[in-house]
């Protein structure tokens, strides 16, 4: 701690009031301090952001401590989970994981460090640090770790997963904190565990996938509490996708290839911990993945077509297709529908095309809509056929958004 400022505490349950009673408190110390507003309500904003983080992902309760005078500001949250925050390299229209970029952006220090009885802390000071600093923190004792190598990481697939998962994982923890008073369901503090416990591997997927490569080998460490929580998180994962299909979860439900990695993460966890060596990822997307039906009429219309079309549903299933698109492929129109788009796609261009489509699933952004694009198709034989199409968004009275391709060979 600093000397020389006034010191206030408070502890708060992990609930959502939570963020908003450190917004006050920390306003109301700041205010009293003599704070300016500008600097005041940058503090009350990385404050709101700590806190968040705690409630979310520490289910623990929070002890908040703030130091003021009118020149710096220092705020620090602890809670019971070891898990240090991790910076999320998702993409750059994801609405999840922004807040340790906001905090290194905003405050003139931050910091972070396991404790030695279980927990952590993270604080943040604004303006210029005081003469006397703080003592420099004991060291924590070094934490056991269980390795778990996750053999031939598909990594677009892992960091599409990483991305879904956080978004709806943040929507179904803060529905359930909205429909009860006693706390967060165990099985869903659970996932969010083993999902924070994932991220400090995290960032090394999304430089991998930067730097263009398709598979590698990744090792996580994982905090050895955390690991009977992955096969909870498989199955909560799993309901939050059921959740979405019925419109609970505003979050669209996870691709086929995304359970598919979710499940195959999930089960390495558990058989590395046992002792058993690793098994490399193998495509094996969980495929039961079941959309309301889009209308007959809708779909005759692409049927019938006198050139090549196809429709696919947010599933990415084909769902109508023309006789002279089919053609194209080698497949006869009946035999093509109810396959999804991936097996019309070269199997090294997959994963990024489930990536991509994850992603507008999730923001809604894509340049790849409403112009011609070319690129190759996989011929029922298995060679490859250059192709020109081009997509186009439409609407369904009871399915909702699908979509809609004109194709051609290039």
């Amino acid at each position: 701690m600093y000397a020389g400022g006034t010191q206030r505490l408070v502890t708060l349950p992990p609930a959502p009031d939570s963020a908003r009673q450190a917004r006050r408190f920390v306003g109301d110390v700041l205010t009293a301090a003599g704070v300016d507003a500008d600097r005041r309500d940058t503090a009350v904003l990385l404050t709101s952001e700590l806190v968040t983080n705690g409630i979310v992902h520490a289910l623990t309760e929070l002890q908040l401590i703030v130091e003021a005078t009118s020149s710096w500001v220092r705020v620090e949250v602890i809670d019971g989970n070891p898990n240090l925050p991790q910076r999320r390299d998702f993409d750059d229209e994801a609405m999840t994981g922004r807040g340790l970029e906001m905090l290194e952006l905003l405050a003139d220090e931050l910091g972070m460090q396991p404790l030695a009885d279980e927990g952590k802390r993270v604080w943040f000071r604004i303006g210029a640090a005081p003469a006397e600093h703080e003592a420099a923190p004991v060291p924590a004792p070094a934490a056991s770790v269980t390795t778990v190598v996750l053999r031939n990481l598909p990594v677009a697939l892992y960091c599409a997963w990483q991305q879904h998962a956080s978004a709806i994982l943040r929507e179904a923890f803060i529905a359930a904190l909205d429909d009860r008073t006693e706390g967060v369901p165990d099985d869903l503090a659970m996932a969010n565990d083993a999902m924070s416990a994932l991220s400090g591997g995290t960032s090394e997927a999304f430089a991998l996938r930067e730097g263009g490569v398709h598979n590698a080998d990744l090792t996580l460490s994982l905090p050895p509490s955390s690991v009977p929580h992955f096969p909870v998180m498989r199955d909560v994962l799993r309901r939050c996708s059921a959740m979405s299909l019925v419109g609970q979860l505003l979050v669209p439900p996870a691709l086929p290839e995304i359970q598919a990695v979710r499940n195959w993460v999930a089960g390495e966890v558990m058989r590395q911990a046992t002792g058993l060596p690793p098994m490399a990822y193998v495509e094996d997307p969980d495929d039961h993945f079941v959309l309301d039906e889009i209308a007959p009429a809708t779909l005759d219309a692409v049927r019938n077509a006198k050139v090549g079309m196809m429709a696919a549903d947010r599933s990415n299933r084909i769902v109508a297709v023309s006789r002279a698109a089919a053609d194209l492929v080698g497949w006869d129109p009946d035999e093509l529908e109810g396959h999804r788009i991936v097996s019309l796609i070269p199997p090294r261009l997959r994963d990024a095309h489930v990536a991509g489509f994850t992603q507008y699933l999730l923001d809604g952004t894509s340049s790849h809509f409403d112009r011609w694009l070319e690129m190759p198709a996989l011929h029922r034989d298995g060679s490859e056929i250059p192709m020109r199409l081009l997509i186009g968004r439409a609407q369904d009275d009871s399915a909702g958004e699908f979509f809609v391709a004109t194709i051609e060979r290039a």
